[in-house]
């Protein structure tokens, strides 16, 4: 039945990620019917699957931070191991593979207790590695990496090794001199030395056989020549067999001795390597994870699926369209419909795997937070022509495998049934569709089926324990979107479908007309309603991205305004230090001067009265500013010639005449600036003071004719005074771009700080590029409600008004 649903595929690719021969080997032939039938593949409990899922996790974890465990060489020694269990010998290289595995144990054990504080589930699983140290150590003293048998395994072999190895070099250095005798050489047929029953010989024509004394031990082919071992070697040659016997049995002896070691450690081995074996399990259920980009499921006791983005784990990442799916939260039957080839087959098939796959201890290809019940058996009954290796079933098969579900399934299965009640007449087959579904149901059995029989559509309305859903079609260019929609029925779209696989357009004008009323009415009805989803799933999204947008601009202009006024702050905590520190200056320069009146020690004069009030004048004339570009410093009235009062900035107006810190009138040029400053006229000096320093005229008539009218003077290059209505102008013509944008500013900040309605740029036509750099200042500021040109009459396309937010209108 798992082939059904694809799960032999799953299978072939966990395989793929192992490292070890037996890991794989059990994969491959651990492919039960059902799970349950296999107490290795599928865990039984609950505490048991979240305990693999937990070292699949793990796995994931350290591969994702490329810590990968050694595990060994991967070579199979399970035969070997059953030899050694029934009393047979070893081989060398059985028996260095057997030594590998045993570093690969040791190292494993070693990279997991590195690794518990990050892994503590795979630490406690390699506490089950039991290590053998000494069988270890004495099989890689014993035997080198090729296989062979070193000459450190005994002294004895070596000794052995070194008496043949002699008495084989004396023999031939003999035969050498033989065969190069002048007696004998003529009745050699070539001059070498050879081995002939593992003893050394020399080739002597068959004719010249009475000339060379010894033993023959072969003969050619065409029996011309004879293969003789001369009488002066058969004393070596016998004891060089004595040596070989000797190695040949020390060998046999040290093998021996390692079997039976081998032997010994298999109570100890075996549950080791299952051990191994489970680790190299973990680690390639955490690479599928990587490769399918899967996430840990929580299991939901209450039997609800709860899978959001689910994707079929073997379709391709970028070419599988993630659907939300829910199931068992107030219905336990899903019915998907809509067209063919839509993804109805496989979006079930997803939702199966994603049972099996937790069952499993694998992660499922959904987003974070999937959550899922413990399936304890999925029942399918899946046959259509998109799985290739899977041929079309009949009726019969189909309602055979339709009894054994509802025979077999309980409160605890997942049951998934494509195209149910196919193969038959549809009234029949819809009615028996319907009634196995409520017997599912009535069980509380989690069901989803594919279906194209409206009357299971509409079983939604009339059951609670149904829920529809519906796959996409786009009926402008009749191709699916492979989108599920829930409560929302399908068509089946056969015309459309048909349209698209190239069916002559007479052939479906004859089917439409062919439809019966009330089903073509449905399909209109549901095709409208898919419309009219998809036209306001698109309006929720623009009125989204236009709530998003909303937000990121009212965030923009608090941030401003934040900095704005902390900008404020800072000028008005500067101003307050820099007049602290006059106040102070001025009090020491008082004091200076009273104590040198005090220290003369006479009652002044006139003239030292006269001197000191010099000096106190002097002290109390303010400095313009240093960046001022004014030279010369007005003379200003005393305080005792005008009556003052703090000011009201809300009654003053450019043009009104204020009080200067020294007691001397000015004119206001302009109100506080975002830095808490105000421009004033004295005379023909243009000064720049901090606004709290200034004081407003008392009304009352005036008392001195000393008093002055003071001179309104033109405003400097580049802005203007404010004009009545609350407008603000600026002037920039033949300015740079960059001098013109620092004006503008500068310009909005005071218009801001006069509250005034708007600001009038006279930049002039020219190229243009002065009116575009101004109005793309214009059009990013928070400040600016509207801009426009200005009117004919007023100056054209060269002056721009602007409308600034909080006008009154």
């Amino acid at each position: 039945m798992l082939d059904r649903l694809e799960w032999p595929e799953v299978i072939h690719r966990l395989a793929g990620h192992c490292r070890l021969a037996p890991t794989r080997r059990w994969l491959e032939g651990s492919l039960p019917s059902v799970p349950g039938e296999s107490g290795d593949l599928f865990e039984a409990t609950a505490e048991g699957v979240r305990e693999r899922l937990h070292e699949t996790s793990e796995a994931r974890a350290l591969l994702d931070n490329e810590q990968i465990p050694p595990l060994g060489s991967g070579r199979e020694i399970d035969e070997a191991l059953d030899r050694a269990r029934r009393g047979g010998l070893l081989a060398a290289g059985d028996l260095r593979a057997i030594g590998d595995c045993l570093a690969g144990l040791e190292a494993t054990a070693r990279f997991a207790r590195g690794h518990d504080e990050t892994a503590p589930t795979l630490a406690s699983l390699a506490e089950g590695i039991e290590e053998i140290p000494g069988l270890q150590l004495d099989i890689e003293r014993c035997i080198d990496p090729s296989g062979e048998i070193s000459d450190r395994a005994s002294p004895e072999l070596a000794r052995a090794r070194r008496d043949s190895n002699t008495l084989a070099g004396s023999i031939q250095k003999k035969l050498n001199r033989t065969i190069q005798d002048p007696e004998i050489a003529p009745h050699l047929t070539d001059r070498y030395v050879t081995v002939r029953n593992d003893r050394y010989v020399v080739p002597v024509r068959s004719d010249a056989r009475s000339h060379v004394g010894g033993i023959v031990h072969d003969a050619s082919n065409s029996g011309a020549t004879l293969f003789v071992e001369p009488q002066a070697v058969v004393d070596l040659n016998n004891r060089l067999k004595q040596a070989e016997l000797e190695v040949v049995r020390e060998t046999q002896r040290v093998l021996r001795a390692l079997t039976q070691s081998v032997h010994d450690a298999l109570p100890a081995l075996q549950p080791s390597l299952r051990t191994l074996s489970r680790i190299d399990w973990a680690f390639a259920r955490g690479r599928l994870s990587q490769e399918m980009d899967a996430v840990e499921p929580t299991l939901e006791p209450g039997g609800t699926f709860e899978l959001l983005q689910l994707r079929h784990p073997l379709v391709h990442v970028e070419e599988c369209v993630p659907n939300d799916i829910h199931l068992g939260q107030g219905f336990h039957v899903l019915v998907l419909s809509g067209p063919n080839a839509g993804g109805k087959t496989v979006a079930m098939k997803a939702i199966a795997l994603a049972a099996l796959f937790t069952r499993a201890g694998l992660h499922v290809t959904a987003a974070p937070g999937a959550r899922l019940p413990l399936a304890d058996r999925v029942l399918a009954d899946i046959g259509d022509e998109q799985d290739i290796r899977e041929s079309l079933s009949t009726f019969s098969a189909h309602m055979g495998n339709l009894a054994a579900i509802v025979r077999e399934a309980s409160r605890e299965s997942l049951v998934v049934l494509d195209e149910i009640g196919v193969g038959t007449d549809p009234g029949e087959g819809a009615a028996l569709a319907q009634a196995v579904l409520e017997a599912l149901a009535d069980r509380g059995v989690r069901v989803v089926t594919t279906t194209h029989y409206n009357l299971l559509k509409e079983m939604a309305d009339i059951d609670e324990r149904f829920c529809n859903a519906s796959v996409e079609f786009d009926p402008e260019t009749l191709a699916p979107t492979y989108r599920l929609r829930f409560d929302v029925p399908g068509t089946s779209s056969a015309r459309a479908v048909a349209a698209r696989m190239g069916m002559p357009q007479t052939i479906l004008d004859r089917a439409n007309g062919l439809l019966e009323r009330d089903d073509r009415q449905l399909d209109r009805m549901l095709s409208e309603l898919s419309t009219s989803r998809a036209t306001l799933e698109q309006e929720q999204r623009e009125v989204r991205e236009l709530r998003s947008e909303s937000e990121a601009t009212r965030d923009e202009y608090r941030s401003r305004l934040e900095r704005l006024q902390e900008r404020r702050d800072k000028l008005f905590q500067s101003m307050r230090q820099d007049l602290d520190e006059a106040f102070r200056d001025a009090h020491d320069q008082v004091a200076q001067v009273i104590r040198d009146l005090q220290r003369r020690g006479r009652e002044p004069t006139a003239q030292d009265a006269a001197a000191a009030r010099e000096k106190l004048l002097t002290i109390e004339t303010p400095h313009p500013p240093q960046n001022e570009t004014a030279s010369a410093e007005p003379r200003l009235e005393t305080a005792t010639e005008v009556a003052a009062e703090p000011v009201d900035w809300t009654t003053l107006r450019p043009g009104d005449e204020v009080i200067l810190p020294g007691g001397g009138t000015a004119t206001l040029q302009a109100l506080p600036d975002t830095r808490g400053r105000v421009v004033v006229q004295a005379g023909s000096a243009r000064i720049v003071v901090p606004a709290d320093q200034v004081q407003q005229p008392r009304p009352v008539r005036p008392t001195s004719s000393r008093t002055r009218r003071t001179e309104t003077p033109s405003p400097p290059p580049g802005e203007s005074e404010t004009l009545g209505g609350g407008n603000v102008e600026c002037h920039l013509r033949g300015r740079r771009v960059d001098e013109a944008l620092a004006l503008a500013e500068e310009t909005l900040d005071r218009a801001l700080a006069q509250a005034a309605d708007s600001v009038t740029f006279i930049h002039g036509i020219g190229t243009g590029a002065l009116r575009d750099a101004i109005q793309g200042y214009l059009r990013a500021s928070p400040y600016v409600a509207d801009f426009k040109a200005a009117d004919r009459e007023a100056g054209g396309a060269g002056v721009t008004v602007v409308t600034l937010r909080g006008a009154k209108s």
